[in-house]
C-alpha cells in the first residue's frame, strides 16, 4: 500500500473467519506472517498489528516467535472489550468460514493447513495454570439416530457454507452413542465426545501477558481510514481488525453474524457442554454460556448486533428448565 513520499507500507490482511476466529487463529496468523516476512530478515523488521482480538494477539505472538525485532499492537479496545471476547469458546474451525459458491478450490487445502497448525499450537496450552485451554465432554441430544441428525443439519443449511469436517476427522476424539434407556436425558439418542474449548478470559489474559513479557507493546489507538497507517513507524502491518475491517476498508464482502451470548455464573460442578434442539450450554471456568442458536449455522446471519436479546435469553432459560425437569432421576 503506497501513501506517497516514500511512505509505502506492506499491509497483510488477516481477518474474516466467521465462527472460527479463535479456532483458526494460529494457523491463519502463520499464513499472514509468512506473507509479511517474505524476503525480509525478521531481526531487522518492525511489525505493527492492528487489532487486539483473537487474530491480532496470536499474530503478534507469532511475529515475536519468528524473531521480529519489535512488535507493537495498535487497538481501539483491549482483549476484554474486543468482539472476539464474545465467542462461545468452542473449538469450531469449520464454522461459517466460507460459502460454497465463492470458495476457490485451493481454499480447502489451505483451511486444513491452518486448522492443523492451530491444533498443534493449542496442545501447548493444555495443563497450564488456570486451564486456558482444556478438553471437556459434550452431549448431543437427538431423537433421530445421531448420524442421521447431523446430516439433517448439514442438508438444511440455507446459506450454503462449505463443509470440510471430513478433512480433519483424525483430530476428533472417539464417539460414544447412548441409545434410549441407557441415559437420563429425555431424548432417544445421546452422543458424547470430548472436545477442545477455550476459557477465553484466562486464555486471552495469558496471551496478553506472554506478548508483553516478550517485549511487546499495546498502544490504544483507533483508525478511521487506512490512510492513517502512513503515520505508523513500522513498515509492515498485519491488519487484524475482524468485522471492523468492513467499515475501515470498505470491505462489503464481510457479512456479520450476531455476536451475543447469554451468561450464567460459573458453576464448577457443571463440567460439560450440552446441545439439544438448537439449545447450547457450555460450561467454562469463567461462566456458563447459554445460547439459543435459532436455525443452526445461519443463526444471526447479517445481524451485527452484540446486544443481548432479553426475550431470547428468557426462552433459553425456560428450555433449560424444561429439559432438566424431564430428566430421569437416579
Amino acid at each position: 500500500m503506497s501513501f506517497g513520499s516514500g511512505r509505502d507500507k506492506l499491509v497483510v490482511h488477516n481477518y474474516g473467519h466467521g465462527g472460527s476466529g479463535w479456532s483458526l487463529s494460529w494457523g491463519s496468523g502463520t499464513v499472514a506472517l509468512d506473507l509479511a516476512l517474505a524476503g525480509r530478515d525478521p531481526s531487522q523488521t518492525d511489525i505493527a498489528v492492528i487489532g487486539c482480538g483473537a487474530l491480532g494477539l496470536t499474530a503478534a505472538i507469532l511475529a515475536q516467535r519468528a524473531g521480529v525485532r519489535s512488535v507493537t499492537i495498535y487497538a481501539k479496545d483491549l482483549p476484554s472489550a474486543s468482539r472476539s471476547f464474545n465467542a462461545t469458546g468452542s473449538w469450531t474451525p469449520f464454522s461459517r468460514i466460507a460459502l460454497r459458491r465463492s470458495a476457490p478450490p485451493a481454499f480447502a487445502g489451505q483451511w486444513e493447513q491452518m486448522t492443523r497448525t492451530s491444533w498443534r499450537c493449542y496442545q501447548d496450552f493444555l495443563g497450564r495454570s488456570g486451564n486456558p485451554v482444556e478438553f471437556t465432554d459434550r452431549y448431543y441430544l437427538s431423537n433421530p439416530q445421531p448420524d442421521v441428525f447431523e446430516q439433517q443439519l448439514i442438508d438444511s443449511d440455507p446459506i450454503g457454507f462449505v463443509n470440510y469436517r471430513d478433512r480433519i476427522a483424525d483430530l476428533n476424539s472417539p464417539i460414544d452413542d447412548f441409545p434410549e434407556g441407557s441415559h437420563p436425558f429425555p431424548t432417544r439418542w445421546v452422543r458424547r465426545r470430548s472436545e477442545l474449548m477455550f476459557n477465553i478470559t484466562e486464555y486471552s489474559h495469558r496471551l496478553s501477558e506472554d506478548f508483553r513479557l516478550n517485549g511487546g507493546r499495546i498502544v490504544a489507538r483507533e483508525f478511521h481510514s487506512p490512510a492513517e497507517f502512513a503515520a505508523l513507524p513500522q513498515p509492515v502491518i498485519l491488519h487484524c481488525t475482524g468485522y471492523a475491517a468492513r467499515k475501515l476498508f470498505g470491505d462489503e464482502s464481510l457479512i456479520p453474524v450476531r455476536g451475543q451470548i447469554g451468561w450464567l455464573p460459573p458453576q464448577p460442578e457443571v463440567n460439560y457442554g450440552l446441545y439439544f434442539d438448537f439449545l447450547g450450554i457450555l460450561s467454562r471456568r469463567d461462566g456458563l454460556v447459554v445460547q439459543l442458536n435459532g436455525k443452526g449455522e445461519d443463526s444471526g446471519w447479517n445481524n451485527d448486533s452484540e446486544e443481548l436479546d432479553q426475550a431470547e435469553a428468557d426462552t433459553t432459560i425456560r428450555m433449560i428448565q424444561n429439559l432438566y425437569a424431564r430428566m430421569k432421576r437416579g
